[in-house]
């Protein structure tokens, strides 16, 4: 089963951000006798102006088939082969972008899908990525080309320029799915996949369910900009449509907003004051994000589907 996550609720989170805006606002204003917003009002307000959305999953929502894999220059499995007999495989690209505004610091995105319909004709999520084991090469800040093998597994493409380091960095079960953009026969499902993090940990959960999510942390996550996932599935064979929710959320680094507000920290509400103490174990309740976004998706047919 997919562990369950907590989606914060957002309205309230709006609400205690307004509150904490319009109490250090106050204060700051007492201390500098003037209308400007001070350095923990700018804070909190970039915060409450920051913005989490969804790019459209019908932007690459792709049938795979045998064909896909032959035109791409590789083999399927024959596993694969057999399944498609019973089921229709696609590939989706999600994007989540997050919009921080100047000054304002995240540590955690997490971005949750879960596919209807359910029971008989539900579908399955096949593989996710990205996923921890990348996690290495997401922190070099390389361009790379994501696509998938025969096997339905992930494999990066970089330039050859970078391959040798890259290899002498990675563990070994990754370095076979590692090679030349030159070399890279897979069916193309990410280009220009590139992040500048520092050091990201990726928990991801769902394979073999309806509902999936990735959990993305990193010190400098305001600078992921457009998260980038990749999802195959598969339905009944013949299944015309399905619907996806989305939920998405970003939270915001606690230790940040505590350290532009120091001035004026021990003049706040106590219940603000024992929540920010939490620091980040809280930063869920201060989230920015979307709940629930609703899309219906006409599947597409093979190119020789009647």
């Amino acid at each position: 089963m997919t562990e369950k996550l907590s989606c914060p609720n957002l309205e309230e989170a709006d609400a205690l951000l307004l509150e904490l805006f319009e109490e250090v606002q106050k204060w700051e204003g007492t201390l500098a006798g003037g209308t400007k917003l001070g350095m923990g009002a700018e804070a909190v307000e970039s915060l409450r102006q920051s913005k989490v959305s969804f790019g459209n999953p019908r932007d690459r929502l792709i049938r795979l088939t045998e064909d896909t894999f032959k035109n791409s220059g590789t083999e399927l499995n024959e596993f694969y082969k057999q399944q498609m007999g019973a089921w229709d495989f696609y590939y989706m690209r999600l994007t989540v972008d997050l919009r921080p505004e100047p000054v304002a610091k995240f540590w955690r995105l997490t971005c949750e899908l879960d596919f209807e319909p359910k029971g008989k004709g539900e579908p399955i999520v096949q593989t996710l990525f990205p996923t921890q084991q990348w996690r290495s090469l997401m922190s070099f800040g390389v361009g790379m080309e994501v696509g998938l093998n025969g096997n339905l597994d992930w494999a990066i493409g970089v330039d050859s320029s970078e391959l040798d380091r890259l290899l002498e960095l990675l563990p070994e079960e990754l370095k076979a799915n590692v090679s030349s953009k030159n070399d890279f026969k897979t069916f193309m499902a990410i280009a220009g996949y590139r992040y500048e993090l520092g050091r990201p940990e990726v928990l991801t959960n769902g394979e073999g369910n309806s509902t999936c999510y990735w959990r993305i942390q990193d010190n400098q996550l305001q600078k992921i900009g457009t998260a980038k996932f990749g999802i195959v599935f598969k339905v009944p064979k013949g299944t015309a449509s399905i619907r996806l929710l989305g939920t998405a959320w970003a939270e915001p680094d606690l230790n940040w907003i505590t350290g532009d507000i120091r001035d004026v920290f021990g003049d706040l509400s106590d219940r603000l004051k024992q929540l920010l103490r939490q620091k980040n174990q809280v930063a869920s309740q201060f989230a920015r994000g979307v709940d629930r976004e609703k899309w219906s998706l006409t599947l597409p047919k093979a190119t020789n589907d009647v």
